[in-house]
């Protein structure tokens, strides 16, 4: 009598694994538990500060002005990180890594390029008053506090709701 036998071969593990993309994601940048002092700076910065020009040179709107580090990065860096987030889906849809170990492989990669970014001198230049208080025209490097402390990546698990 013949018989049928079903071996698995790793596949249902990686539909698992493929499976829990939808319940987890990587967020980039100052992220919960950061100093509440920290954030502040980080959101000045990357968003801006309306109110009247610090500048001698006026036609600012800005107190200070946008330097989206987080988001100019993800922008500039949108086909490495879209290579990237394929060759890790691919490690995991054939069982040679997990979901978590790609996340985390991921949030390292931004974290880095992020803190690579804010080091560029891609921003508005810092206004002369401020150049004079901190003794530096570079903008977020003050006290390098914001790139060695602030910028983090985490893994956040939650209900997949199609938005992350």
């Amino acid at each position: 009598m013949a018989g049928n036998t079903d071996t698995d071969m790793g596949l249902n593990n990686a539909f698992a694994e493929i499976e829990k993309f939808k319940n987890m994601c990587v967020k980039v940048g100052v992220v919960e538990g950061t100093d509440s002092e920290l954030v502040k700076i980080a959101a000045a910065n990357e968003l801006g500060v309306a109110g009247p020009p610090v500048s001698q040179n006026g036609g600012s709107e800005w107190f200070i002005p946008p330097r989206p580090f987080v988001k100019g990065w993800a922008d500039a860096s949108r086909e490495k990180i879209g290579r990237l987030v394929q060759r890790l889906y691919g490690q995991v849809a054939g069982g040679r890594m997990t979901t978590e170990t790609a996340l985390e492989k991921l949030g390292e990669f931004g974290e880095l390029g992020v803190k690579s970014y804010m080091g560029g001198n891609n921003f508005t230049p810092n206004a002369d008053s401020t150049i004079k208080r901190k003794g530096s025209s570079q903008p977020l490097m003050d006290t390098g506090h914001l790139k060695r402390d602030g910028v983090r990546y985490e893994i956040v698990r939650k209900p997949y709701t199609g938005v992350h």
